[in-house]
């Protein structure tokens, strides 16, 4: 494997410098002096010493185990970075549980990146007794390559990409939608859930951060709508609810309405509402005949529709995604990535639906499917 990984990065090597060298000679043309000098200084450069944007232009090229081998190499290599716009582009997910023959839960991880086009399955046995619970968990929630669990009262952080657990306290009411607002990794990361149906006239929000022992749930009073998504965004977590009613819980533990009760007219919404936050605004994607998108106005405290998304590209899930659309990835503007049987998109200029090229087809019942975001290593 390693010497696998060694042909790889010199056939790298050479395209890249390959091509640098080029650059670099049309450019100095003119003099033939410094065209020279410019040769010796790469001929006589030690491999711990490449110049930074020939070690990213390599590291972009790379799957992203051989990145971790990469960077694992000198202390001078650690500093490339892969900063081409479809390296941002989210992962799909593919997740499922199993046992092993020792009876070890075993959590199925299936990714695929679409920067270089290739799908991986990475196996973790979960060997911790004290993590039985785990095994069935649903994604709550995917953010900074973590993900939110829940199973009945028992929720978890999970990184697939590090394998790291954390067990968090017990939630001893049944939330409807959760989310959590920054890095879990951050000591000021919080956990929030919130539990809110037709049934019933009262609203409960729950938060907690990791130490805690216990959540801190506080009750509101409700108005009988069910809960379809909330967001986090500048120290506020957004929740809308059936038919677009949106409220908003406060880091002061304040709750508000934000809007009237009837805020969306004149549209049937067929499935779950999603909001997307870009570039710090709301974004709300109504599913209809044909997908709508608002963004929350705060001058007329309400939803304004509005055709195209500029130079953005969302992808709805669990946790919904904005990116921006330049470069290599121009062609991904005005689009609304989803998954279903396989992963799709809907384009606001044509206002038709296709198959994906930048994301496989998945086979029904392989596992829950997910955005995350890519590793950062």
């Amino acid at each position: 494997m390693m010497i696998g990984f060694i042909f790889l990065f010199i056939s790298l090597f050479f395209l890249s410098m390959s091509s640098l060298l080029s650059k670099k000679r049309a450019e100095t043309m003119a003099s033939k002096r410094n065209g020279s000098a410019l040769n010796e200084e790469f001929e006589s450069r030690a491999w711990n010493n490449l110049p930074t944007d020939i070690l990213s232009e390599i590291i972009g090229r790379l799957h992203f185990r051989d990145r971790i081998r990469f960077r694992a190499t000198c202390k001078s290599w650690q500093l490339a970075q892969c900063d081409r716009p479809a390296s941002k582009l989210p992962w799909l997910l593919t997740h499922n549980w199993n046992w092993d023959k020792n009876g070890y839960i075993l959590s199925i991880c299936k990714y695929h990146d679409p920067s270089t086009n290739q799908t991986f399955t990475n196996t973790h046995k979960i060997e911790d007794e004290s993590l039985t619970d785990i095994f069935g968990a649903s994604v709550c929630a995917s953010k900074y390559g973590w993900l939110l669990l829940q199973r009945s009262c028992n929720t978890f952080l999970y990184s697939p990409y590090t394998k790291e657990i954390v067990k968090l306290p017990n939630l001893e009411i049944t939330f409807n939608r959760s989310t959590f607002s920054s890095n879990p990794n951050s000591p000021d990361c919080i956990f929030f859930a919130l539990q809110s149906s037709k049934s019933s006239p009262m609203l409960r929000i729950s938060i907690c951060q990791r130490g805690d022992l216990e959540w801190k749930t506080y009750t509101f009073d409700g108005f009988r709508r069910v809960i379809e998504d909330v967001v986090y965004s500048n120290g506020v977590f957004y929740c809308v609810f059936s038919g677009g009613v949106l409220g908003a819980f406060f880091g002061h533990l304040e709750w508000k309405l934000l809007t009237n009760m009837e805020p969306i007219t004149g549209i049937s919404i067929r499935y779950r509402l999603q909001m997307v936050v870009s570039d710090g605004e709301i974004l709300l994607v109504c599913p209809s005949t044909c997908l709508h998108i608002f963004r929350f106005d705060w001058s007329l405290m309400g939803w304004v529709e509005q055709d195209r998304l500029g130079n953005k590209a969302l992808f709805l899930g669990c946790t919904s995604f904005s990116i921006v659309a330049e470069e290599e990835i121009l062609d991904l503007k005005d689009k609304i990535y989803y998954h279903g049987d396989t992963a799709c998109f809907y384009s606001l200029e044509t206002r038709l639906s296709q198959l994906s090229d930048f994301y496989p087809r998945v086979t029904p019942g392989e596992g829950e499917r997910i955005w995350i975001n890519p590793p950062q290593f």
